[in-house]
């Protein structure tokens, strides 16, 4: 019975890893986690299309407290009929990236990939983000989140690196899980052995 209920346990935790997404709306920097001094780490912005026109630009602002905490912006993928664009600032490092380019139709949304360094400070770091419209009109992604708020900033929430990682071996929830469900189903087989 109690083997049952772990090998259940594992079950649910690898289907919430697997289908674990980000809500649907607004722009949002995925994933919105990851570890304090990791370098060259692929994320990507995903942005909808909130209005009946396209969008013909979509940029991000990268925080002060980003940049003084050892992070950085690195490079973007390539996208056909976008062009990308980005301002430093006397340091080198990025403070807005940006692209311009083929119009986003409506109800579409653009995900882009790029590659960050992380701050060595854990904390939550907000990116400010807008996306223009082919009237002319630029919508902001420049509030605090919470209850009531119309036009969250994305964010990403920067942990401290276990210990025994320490930016050498990055172990992940979805690892965890499966390790679990090996070592479960390891067991399984050798009670059904002791009990043959």
């Amino acid at each position: 019975m109690q083997a049952d209920r772990f090998r259940a346990l594992i079950l649910a935790c690898i289907l919430m890893g697997a289908l674990a997404v980000p809500l649907f709306g607004h722009v949002s920097i995925n994933p919105p986690t990851a570890e304090a001094g990791v370098r060259h780490l692929r994320l990507f912005i995903r942005a909808p299309v909130e209005k009946e026109i396209p969008v013909v630009e979509l940029g991000i602002e990268v925080s002060p407290e980003w940049r003084e905490n050892g992070g950085d912006l690195g490079f973007s993928e390539h996208i056909s009929g976008w062009n990308p664009h980005r301002e430093l600032d006397e340091d080198g490092k990025v403070l807005r990236l940006w692209w311009t380019g083929d119009q986003a139709e409506p109800e579409t949304f653009q995900m882009i990939y790029f590659t960050l360094t992380i701050p060595e400070k854990p904390g939550v770091y907000p990116f400010k983000s807008w996306q223009k419209y082919s009237d002319g009109s630029v919508v902001w992604w420049n509030e605090p989140r919470g209850e009531g708020v119309q036009n969250p900033y994305p964010v990403v929430t920067v942990s401290r690196a276990p210990f025994l990682t320490a930016g050498i071996v990055q172990v992940s929830a979805t690892t965890m899980a499966l390790l679990a469900l090996a070592i479960s189903l390891l067991s399984l087989r050798n009670k059904r052995k002791n009990h043959a």
